[in-house]
């Protein structure tokens, strides 16, 4: 792996082990769950990461097929896309990717990550790499999210063991 993807990857393999974290203990009801009026709920959230990262390896050239995608595309929020697959299929479908993406990480060279990314995101620098490092952030974000919505359906705190 390039040194310079060293921290990148290792926020993506923390955050695919603090997913399961926030997870543990979730049942396919407590998942769906949403803690107010026009929040998401747990499997959501779960259900977004899981097809960013497809995103992000799509935009590396390196795309996985998405066993979400048919659910997600149905819209752009929680209430447009309506019924989500179990929590079970959620991570089947994240430890997936995950495990794509890092292998990804491993494969990447100098010349894919300088190059101009097709999408530019905020705080980013046009780059590939920039892309992979605002997708890690995004990671964090919403397992953040997750870890409050734990926290409010009465789960306790996520772990980070």
């Amino acid at each position: 792996m390039l040194p310079a993807l060293h921290p990148v990857a290792a926020i993506f393999r923390l955050n695919t082990r603090l997913l399961h974290n926030c997870l543990a203990g979730v049942n396919d009801e407590l998942a769906g769950r949403r803690i107010a009026p026009g929040t998401n709920s747990l499997a959501f959230l779960a259900a977004h990461l899981a097809d960013s990262r497809h995103y992000v390896c799509r935009q590396l050239g390196r795309e996985l097929v998405n066993p979400l995608a048919e659910v997600l595309n149905r819209g752009k929020n929680l209430d447009e896309v309506g019924a989500l697959p179990p929590i079970a299929g959620i991570l089947e479908a994240w430890d997936a990717v995950s495990a794509h993406l890092l292998g990804v990480c491993e494969e990447l060279t100098e010349e894919e990550i300088s190059r101009e990314a097709r999408f530019r995101f905020p705080g980013a620098d046009g780059t590939l790499a920039g892309t992979l490092t605002f997708m890690a952030q995004h990671d964090s974000y919403h397992i953040g999210q997750m870890a409050l919505l734990r926290a409010q359906l009465g789960l306790g705190g996520m772990s980070y063991t």
